[in-house]
């Protein structure tokens, strides 16, 4: 071989080494924003981590408490997020009014006092309503005081748990269950299939405690982020079916969660080929990938922002495959900015986004909602209706679409402009682009069954026309 082929062979060989290390889809290729995923958020309270960066036991420090949870959640809601996971069950100890177990000293300075002014878990619930977010309850589940572990094989290990589920669904509005540490730990060893069997008889016991009471509330888990190895890539010895005896896939097959949020805090080979293996394996239920945004901290794995940046695309490379978002671990590095997540947020998410419909076809679309009307209040323009009739359960919220210069059309994530509004009335600023825009509004329920649109236009006159009646 002459110098020269030696050259155009070294080079060949570089350029393969290159491709080998890419995902199997490119990373510069980004995907369309999909109108329905997962952009949740961990919002820590164990160790103050996240919120509330310091306790009270006071009415002045509750307050205090109140308003950084606010802003918290109104940063979250500027980046495009739409669920919170609220952990509201940390190590045996909790951040509400319990009549089971004590609440957490990281809320009140002191184990078992209470707040004196507000509910926590409420007001986390109330808030992210107001901004048409999600809130779901994070249940950390075996793993109790001092980093112990309580045994599932125990029935009254999962009674317990059970019932401690169970206080919570009965007692607030949430959207969702969301359980962690829901597995051994790392170190056992022994009866592999049967430490297995017990943590998923543990989950099926309850999912089934969550949909006895409401069948529409999403119970998600949050296992070890590579589920063992696959046909492209290994595990390298950490997975969740060997390590902590997660059978992860086996829930979703079993339909006994609607979705699994793996905590894939990795890159490269560790990350991409398991993204494909969660996608491939969801049974017509749900697979968010959980990023580990803490990795941009000079302080761990100094991340560029190009990673989470390249890792979202490719998530959504296989919306249609089975994934369903992202899940971003965790609040603060988002309020810290850290490398400019904010700004990278923005940019991926440039319209709103629904959280996907649960995977349950026995019950039909909502009705759409009537009597559209528009009053104008200085500079704005108030928009009431009437609420969708003959139904009551699940909760109905309403979504509302606009399009300025073209039909709107409501299968169009660009169109979507608010989500999950209460009530029946929404207040849009007035401006000549309002004016001139088409809206459509629909009724989303508890399942995430949206109903048909209620469709108008916005004349520069301010003339307004009488809504279309309800379209496909």
């Amino acid at each position: 071989m002459n110098e020269s082929s030696r050259h155009q062979f070294l080079l060949f060989s570089v350029l393969l080494i290159m491709i080998g290390c890419l995902p199997l889809r490119a990373q510069w290729l980004s995907a369309p924003t999909p109108k329905r995923e997962y952009r949740a958020v961990w919002l820590t309270t164990i160790k103050n981590l996240d919120w509330p960066s310091t306790p009270a036991s006071t009415p002045t420090g509750e307050a205090l408490q109140r308003a950084e949870l606010c802003a918290i959640l109104d940063t979250l809601h500027a980046v495009g997020i739409n669920t919170v996971l609220m952990q509201t069950r940390l190590r045996g100890d909790v951040i509400y009014p319990s009549v089971r177990e004590p609440v957490s000293a990281f809320i009140t300075g002191k184990e078992g006092q209470r707040t004196t002014t507000y509910d926590p878990l409420q007001f986390a619930i109330d808030e992210c309503h107001k901004r048409g977010m999600q809130c779901h309850a994070w249940i950390v589940a075996l793993q109790v005081k001092d980093n112990k572990y309580v045994e599932p094989a125990e029935p009254a290990v999962v009674s317990h748990l059970c019932d401690m589920v169970r206080e919570v669904v009965r007692g607030y509005e949430v959207d969702g269950i969301h359980l962690d540490y829901l597995r051994y730990p790392e170190k056992t060893k022994g009866r592999d299939q049967w430490r297995r069997d017990n943590v998923t008889a543990c989950l099926r016991a309850v999912y089934r405690t969550v949909k006895a009471e409401k069948p529409w509330l999403c119970v998600s888990v949050a296992p070890l982020g590579k589920y063992r190895n696959t046909a492209r890539a290994s595990s390298q010895g950490w997975n969740a079916y060997y390590t902590v005896f997660q059978e992860a896939q086996e829930w979703l097959r079993e339909g006994i969660c609607d979705a699994l949020f793996p905590m894939m805090y990795y890159d490269g080979p560790h990350f991409y080929p398991f993204v494909e293996d969660w996608a491939a394996h969801t049974y017509g239920h749900h697979f968010a990938a959980g990023l580990g945004i803490y990795q941009l901290d000079p302080t761990q794995l100094d991340w560029d922002i190009s990673t989470i940046r390249s890792q979202i695309s490719h998530v959504r490379s296989f919306a249609h495959e089975g994934a369903c978002g992202y899940a971003l671990f965790r609040a603060g590095f988002i309020m810290n900015d850290t490398k400019g997540i904010r700004r990278e947020l923005r940019h991926l998410n440039t319209s709103p986004a629904l959280v996907p419909a649960l995977a349950d076809e026995s019950h039909g679309r909502p009705d759409s909602p009537s009597a559209v009307t528009f009053t104008l209040i200085g500079d704005s323009i108030q928009i009431s209706w009437a609420a969708a009739g003959g139904q009551t359960t699940p909760p109905i919220r309403y979504n509302l679409y606009r399009s300025i210069g073209t039909p709107v059309d409501t299968t169009d994530s660009n169109h979507l402009y608010l989500t999950y509004l209460n009530g029946t009335t929404v207040t849009i600023p007035r401006t000549t682009r309002t004016a001139s825009a088409s809206y459509a509004l629909t009724a989303i329920d508890s399942y995430g069954r949206e109903s048909r649109p209620v469709v108008w236009n916005l004349k520069k006159s301010v003339s307004f026309l009488s809504p279309l009646s309800a379209r496909r």
